[in-house]
């Protein structure tokens, strides 16, 4: 798609979070500001006795919709990332959090949203992880992390690429992140930023026992194989984006490469690196 093309919309499902958006008000500002610009908007049959004014359908036609409204901060986006990522329909976020690094729109700039419904924007295409555990396999757009919980021991993991064993390391967690989400856990845990126009892998070790741990960035198409070393005497568990856990057991191992993309919609004059100084580095210098 070229960079200031308009796009016509005819249909958006709209994604609130009944947490964040109290009285659903935030929801129907949207809907009106959608339905006022003749095009139609879908709700999910649950917020059917809303009083809003959308069609009301099952979550499955939302494959239909030419963009997903998402309300919420960045956790109600990952959500939506990974339940609606196979629609492939280009998802839009709205903060109604605090940080809302993944949000494009900030709540009270209709401005910007509605240029963006008259067809003003741009999709950024942002790489997913495929995760494999046993016979399960799972999706994440900010990470995969294998964590000891709340239990005092720390974990030994064994780490391979391809097949072929690279390190050994000891510590309270292993992050695998996207691009994407090189500016959330695995900042903290000190992996590197990077731009979620690239394709990588960022390995990052939680709370390191080495002097010398560092991040490791590899190409997407690479496979991450993590086992964990005595792993029937420890407990951990595979959390993906922070929210979806699951208890590894036994001797499972935890496979991890690159997956699908979805789309993310952002507006015309979007810039990751503003975002970054905006939300990161003005806060840190207090501009």
């Amino acid at each position: 798609m070229k960079k200031g093309m308009k796009i016509l919309l005819k249909k958006i499902a709209v994604i609130p979070n009944k947490n964040k958006d109290l009285n659903l008000e935030g929801t129907k500002q949207i809907v009106d500001m959608i339905m006022a610009s003749g095009i139609e908007a879908l709700l999910e049959n649950e917020y059917r006795e809303s009083g809003i004014n959308a069609r009301y359908v099952d979550k499955s036609e939302f494959a239909g919709a030419d963009m997903l409204v998402v309300l919420g901060g960045d956790g109600t986006i990952l959500t939506a990332a990974r339940e609606y990522g196979m629609y492939n329909v280009p998802l839009l976020g709205i903060n109604h959090g605090r940080l809302g690094f993944l949000a494009e729109i900030e709540k009270t700039d209709t401005d910007s949203f509605l240029k963006v419904i008259k067809g003003e924007y741009n999709i950024a295409y942002h790489m997913m992880l495929k995760v494999k555990i046993g016979d399960l396999g799972f999706c994440a757009l900010n990470d995969a992390v294998i964590h000891r919980g709340g239990f005092s021991r720390m974990l030994e993991f064994s780490l391979s690429i391809d097949k072929k064993h690279v390190t050994s390391i000891l510590a309270d967690g292993l992050i695998i992140s996207t691009p994407t989400g090189s500016t959330a856990y695995s900042l903290s845990a000190g992996g590197p930023i990077a731009d979620p126009a690239l394709e990588v892998l960022i390995v990052t070790p939680i709370c390191s026992h080495d002097l010398h741990s560092r991040s490791i960035i590899l190409p997407s198409c690479k496979d991450v194989q993590i086992s964990l070393k005595g792993s029937k005497s420890c407990r951990a568990y595979l959390a993906l984006d922070g929210q979806n856990r699951y208890d590894i057991k036994g001797e499972e191992n935890i496979i991890v490469s690159g997956g699908d993309k979805i789309g993310l919609v952002r507006t015309n004059d979007s810039s990751f690196y503003e975002k970054l100084r905006m939300k990161f580095y003005n806060k840190q210098n207090g501009g």
